[in-house]
């Protein structure tokens, strides 16, 4: 289904021109607005332009602008993808401590077996098994701490990916504007 098109009148440097587009009328006024204030501006530093040559460098302008927004977005881009990274080695570091908590429980089951079977290692083996729930309390503090890492970076990256979808969206309205502004100098 296609979209119904907007058609409003606008001024640019004292000039009626009529805009055609998908997008709401309070938009394609905007984008006039912009090109008029830009061009305004530009007009006022050098006087001695005619219409031609200020509607160019108004669009050398604007489209600096475009490509300075552009490269913002591929930075803030490569930004977002960080967090992704840092959640899979995160990720890498939970499975690792999980593998030594699988040893450390398995250790743990053979002391108590050898408890079990000679009163003469007691002693010793009962050491050894402290010394066993030491570092499974200290694997679970890791966990814990790894989890809260995990947390973090898991907000990150939705904050992040939000960031990324709002610049996509601002990226698509200045691709659209400047398609629009195509299709008017084209009027």
């Amino acid at each position: 289904m296609q979209k119904e098109k907007s058609k409003v009148a606008v001024e640019i440097m004292g000039h009626q021109y009529t805009m055609v587009g998908e997008e709401p009328e309070e938009y394609l006024h905007s984008i006039a607005v912009h090109v008029d204030k830009k061009m305004k501006e530009l007009n006022k530093k050098s006087s001695i332009m005619n219409n031609a040559m200020l509607a160019v460098l108004t669009a050398l302008n604007i489209a600096d602008d475009y490509f300075k927004l552009k490269r913002e977005l591929e930075i803030a881009l490569k930004e977002a993808n960080k967090p992704e990274k840092e959640l899979e080695d995160a990720r890498y570091r939970m499975r690792k401590a999980g593998e030594e908590i699988a040893g450390y429980k398995a250790e743990i089951n053979n002391l108590k077996q050898q408890l079990s079977n000679s009163q003469e290692e007691a002693s010793n083996i009962y050491e050894e098994w402290l010394k066993v729930q030491k570092e499974t309390k200290d694997a679970k503090a890791r966990i814990q701490m790894l989890e809260e890492q995990k947390k973090e970076l898991e907000m990150q990256l939705s904050r992040a990916k939000g960031e990324q979808k709002r610049l996509k969206s601002e990226l698509e309205d200045l691709k659209q504007r400047k398609q629009e502004k195509f299709r008017n100098r084209n009027v």
